[in-house]
């Protein structure tokens, strides 16, 4: 394939699908590289649909085929505005966060060129419901735009599960487009929603969850603490949260969350369905920074409660890296609960830990069990005693428990959205003061 002078154009999103760029900018190599290409190889291709090519073949758009100019798919002339398209199956379901198309003129440059850019997903080959992933918007001929005739255009958006896509161009000059590759990234699995349910008491034995943000880009996340609207008895009637960080971070409080930010608590999707729980929308800075949700009830209020931090922007690079909660590990009902969600594919290989003894608290918990299981409530695997399991996969991770009589569990969990939940009890009903943790290993 011929090398590409790269350049992310103007893409606008709709509907539920986010674009990472909203100007024209530059795009780093690091950032466009497209690691796991979805269309690739041309064998997992099936062309549903295509309009006509001049030269090359549709099939020539994917697995790497690029090539020289004649391998390109040059569609056919036809007048400004015409709508190019094609259409094509993987021989199984992929999950997207990105793609990059690049396009070619003739050299010295004689004006081919395309206004629009459309990259569709469908349930089905019948393409009559698409939803629309990324828009692009050219202003003017590439190559008197750009000073160069190739380019690519790249766009992320919110991971989308799809076999059946369909790509469009719409012509700016009567000579038909010449597209080079089409390239399809695959979402790297994240740990990208974590919750954990506790009996909120008063005191050291609130509800304390934490997550370290990896990666470079700020991360835009919201904090839920629910209580009233949980299915269960004794439910905490009224949680108030605050968010802690690093450094100079000055603490968020909320206390119901229509009492502040509202509408950027609405515009996320997911407000909470009771008014006197609360939420916070913070972007908060990466770069392996510590963050800490505390929720307690107001009036020092007892009862079961939920925090919980969802991802806003899987697109950026960096992620939710581990995960850890605090608190009063107690029987029946009150155990620490933890869960996640895991998005990408095709898995995340973790580690999860249950601590008590090594704890620099009073009434730790003396010997923590844990359960690992999956959002059927299927149990995976269980530890009492991290060295009587897997010692060898744990003590690989870099980061085995410290006491003996705590617990962990070293899994690969398959992703897509995938739900997953740690259970941390007191062996032989003892109770006290743990912390679950889950880190992602890759």
């Amino acid at each position: 394939m011929k090398k590409l002078q790269t350049l992310t154009l103007l893409l606008i999103a709709i509907g539920t699908v986010g674009s990472l760029y909203a100007t024209p900018t530059i795009v780093p190599s690091s950032v466009r590289d497209i690691q796991n290409d979805a269309f690739s190889p041309t064998s997992s291709i099936t062309i549903l649909g295509s309009s006509t090519i001049a030269s090359g073949g549709a099939l020539n758009l994917f697995g790497g085929m690029g090539g020289a100019e004649g391998d390109d798919a040059l569609f056919a002339d036809g007048p400004v505005g015409t709508t190019y398209f094609v259409n094509w199956q993987t021989s199984a379901p992929v999950q997207l966060s990105s793609y990059r198309i690049g396009l070619s003129d003739d050299p010295p440059g004689n004006g081919r060129a395309i206004s629009q850019l459309r990259l569709f997903s469908s349930p089905d080959a019948t393409f009559a419901s698409p939803t629309l992933l990324s828009t692009a918007t050219i202003s003017s001929p590439y190559s008197t735009v750009y000073g160069s005739s190739n380019i690519a255009v790249y766009d992320e958006f919110l991971p989308v599960t799809a076999q059946y896509f369909r790509l469009e161009f719409v012509n700016a000059t009567v000579l038909g487009p010449r597209i080079v590759e089409v390239d399809g990234n695959t979402a790297l699995p994240v740990l990208a929603n974590i919750s954990t349910r506790l009996l909120v008491e008063t005191g050291d034995n609130v509800l304390i969850g934490g997550f370290i943000i990896t990666g470079t880009q700020p991360k835009r996340v919201i904090v839920r603490a629910i209580g009233p609207s949980l299915p269960l008895a004794g439910k905490l009637a009224d949680p108030i949260l605050e968010l802690h960080g690093p450094g100079t971070f000055a603490t968020i409080t909320n206390d119901n969350w229509r009492s502040d930010q509202e509408a950027e608590i609405i515009a996320t999707g997911i407000p909470p369905s009771n008014d006197l729980e609360s939420a916070i929308v913070a972007t908060l800075p990466a770069n392996n920074s510590a963050y800490t949700a505390i929720v307690r009830g107001v009036n020092n209020g007892t009862g079961i409660g939920v925090v919980e931090a969802y991802d806003l922007d899987p697109t950026v690079d960096s992620k939710l890296g581990n995960i850890s909660t605090r608190g009063l590990v107690q029987t029946g009902d009150n155990v620490l609960i933890a869960g996640t969600i895991v998005l990408g594919q095709p898995s995340q290989r973790v580690i999860v830990r249950a601590l008590g003894p090594s704890l620099s608290v009073s009434g730790k918990l003396a010997d923590p069990t844990l359960e690992l299981r999956d959002g059927n409530g299927a149990l995976l695997r269980s530890n009492d005693n991290w060295r009587s399991d897997q010692e060898a996969e744990i003590i690989e991770t870099g980061i085995p428990p410290t006491n003996d009589l705590e617990s962990a569990i070293v899994e690969t969990l398959p992703a897509d959205g995938a739900s997953y939940t740690a259970i941390v009890r007191g062996l032989n009903g003892t109770t006290g003061v743990a912390v679950v943790e889950v880190y992602a290993l890759n």
